[in-house]
C-alpha cells in the first residue's frame, strides 16, 4: 500500500512541476456577442489600484499582443473605441494532503483527487483527524500546487454594456503567475468568442522556457 501511495504521489509531482508536454487550463465563456461583423477597436481600461502597479502594465502588453491576433485594434488617442476591455487576475495557494497509509485523495474519479479534508485510516476505521492520536506511525506527503486565474471582461464602449466575460483557471506548481499570463491569454481569447455559456479544457504546447 505505501509503494502505491508512493506512485500516485510521485504521478501527482510530475503532473504539477511542468513534465506535461501541453499547458492544460479550464476556460468558461460567456458573451452576447453580436453575430454580424463587429467594430473591433478598443482601449484598455485600469481599476485604479492598477494604474500605477508595473506588473498589471507588463501583462497589459501581453494582453495586447493576444487581442492582436484576434483581430482586435487599439485606438489612436484623441479616436472613440468601439470597445472596452479590462483585465484582473490572482493566485491562490493551496495544498493536496496524501496521509499514509491510505488517504482517499490518492484517486477519486468523481473529484479528481481535489479532496481539501484530511481523513486517514487507523485500527477504528475511517474518520476525520482531529488530532487524536493512534497507534503506529503516520507517514505523510504533501504536494503543493497553485491555483492562477484571469478574467478578460470586454463592454460596449458607448453604452458600457457587458459583451463578453471570460474566465481562465490553472493548476500549477510554480507560484508565479508571470510565466503562465502567455498561456492564460492565448486561452482565453483562443476561438474568441467561443460558445455562449461553454466550459472547456484547453491544451496548449508547452514552451522550451516554461519546461
Amino acid at each position: 500500500m505505501k509503494h502505491y501511495l508512493s506512485t500516485a504521489v510521485l504521478a501527482m509531482s510530475m503532473m504539477l512541476t511542468g513534465c506535461a508536454t501541453t499547458y492544460s487550463s479550464q476556460v468558461s465563456v460567456f458573451h452576447e456577442w453580436p453575430s454580424t461583423t463587429q467594430d473591433k477597436s478598443y482601449i484598455l481600461e485600469r481599476l485604479p489600484a492598477q494604474e500605477n502597479d508595473p506588473e498589471y502594465k507588463f501583462y497589459e502588453e501581453e494582453l495586447r499582443a493576444e487581442l492582436g491576433v484576434q483581430g482586435f485594434k487599439e485606438i489612436a488617442p484623441g479616436a472613440t473605441p468601439a470597445l472596452k476591455i479590462g483585465m484582473q487576475y490572482a493566485t491562490t495557494l493551496s495544498e493536496l494532503q496524501f496521509i499514509g497509509p491510505w488517504h482517499p485523495a490518492m484517486y477519486d474519479p468523481y473529484w479528481g483527487m481535489h479532496f481539501r479534508s484530511a481523513y486517514i485510516y487507523s485500527p477504528f476505521g475511517y474518520g476525520p483527524f482531529y488530532g487524536r492520536r493512534f497507534p503506529g506511525p503516520i507517514d505523510t506527503n504533501a504536494v503543493r500546487y497553485y491555483l492562477h486565474q484571469l478574467e478578460i471582461n470586454i463592454s460596449d464602449y458607448s453604452s458600457n454594456k457587458k459583451l463578453a466575460s471570460i474566465k481562465v483557471s490553472t493548476e500549477q506548481s510554480n507560484p508565479n503567475i508571470a510565466p503562465q499570463m502567455p498561456y492564460l491569454l492565448e486561452s482565453a481569447l483562443q476561438g474568441f468568442p467561443g460558445q455562449n455559456g461553454s466550459t472547456v479544457t484547453v491544451e496548449l504546447p508547452i514552451k522550451k522556457d516554461m519546461k
